[in-house]
């Protein structure tokens, strides 16, 4: 555990939510050692006290800058292209790669592993902005009509499946077909994809049955309402208590401009499994 006063390490992925979790830390007034792994530099070089960029597979340059800093607990935030762990990398990276499994979890699991042998411990997304997580019930001004609440709940008992498979957290439904499931390609893409097949769908967005609060909680912003609006979908279903949102007054107010219905399902928080009949 680390002490007061000691740093905290961000290993940043894309989008969003990295900067909001460096705000946060730094409003804690902890120091921040940021290592940017994908993306491009933003922000967060002038939040971080240190801050570094490192390239997708330089898994070790990343581990030892942290370490150099007197890293002991990081936290890992963003989006990663899991094309990223195609090809060769460095020693480090390959070594967590090693067991051949590179779904998200897995790898992600093997990270973990590997960070504790070195002194560091991955802590939970939502260890300094649990504030984001979505509140459950109704968001915006439209409820789903009961067609629409129907393909919710087929939609959510596909994508948790698919999800706990670690294939993707995303389904879209019209009229009761499955018309998009999320892979490698991230939820806009299938969102877009879906839009393309059968516009006027529900787009359902899930956690695993048991979600890990250190890696990959499903995550929302306005860029995801934007995407639903071009891609003519109508409902956004999340879990409540698991997903993040991301600038909720704004996701909100677009969605109600487009008429889109945003819902969060009563699940339990993270850490808790989801019902088996969820």
């Amino acid at each position: 555990m680390a002490g007061r006063g000691d740093p905290v390490g961000l290993l940043a992925g894309t989008g969003r939510f990295p900067e909001l979790v460096a705000l946060a830390i730094k409003a804690h007034g902890i120091p921040l050692v940021c290592v940017q792994v994908a993306g491009e530099a933003g922000v967060l070089a002038t939040i971080a006290d240190y801050y570094q960029e490192c390239s997708p597979g330089a898994l070790g340059d990343a581990i030892a800058t942290l370490r150099a800093h007197g890293v002991r607990e990081a936290v890992v935030a963003g989006g990663f292209q899991r094309t990223n762990l195609l090809g060769k990398g460095d020693a480090m990276r390959d070594a967590v790669l090693a067991a051949g499994d590179r779904r998200d979890v897995p790898a992600l699991e093997r990270l973990a592993t590997t960070l504790r042998g070195l002194g560091i411990v991955l802590v939970e997304q939502t260890r300094f902005v649990g504030r984001l997580l979505a509140p459950v019930g109704l968001l915006t001004a439209r409820a789903p009509s009961p067609e629409e609440a129907a393909d919710i709940a087929f939609g959510t008992t596909i994508a948790r499946k698919m999800a706990d498979l670690d294939v993707g957290q995303t389904a879209v439904v019209r009229g009761g077909v499955i018309v998009a499931v999320e892979a490698a390609e991230g939820t806009d893409a299938t969102i877009r994809r879906g839009g393309a097949i059968a516009p006027g769908g529900v787009v359902v967005k899930v956690s695993r049955r048991l979600q890990d609060p250190r890696f990959d909680i499903p995550t929302i912003g306005p860029g995801t309402v934007v995407v639903m609006r071009e891609a003519g979908a109508k409902v956004l279903a999340i879990d409540g208590r698991r997903t993040l949102v991301l600038e909720r007054e704004r996701v909100v107010a677009e969605a109600d401009a487009a008429g889109i219905a945003v819902v969060a399902a009563d699940t339990p928080p993270l850490g808790t499994p989801v019902d088996a009949g969820a």
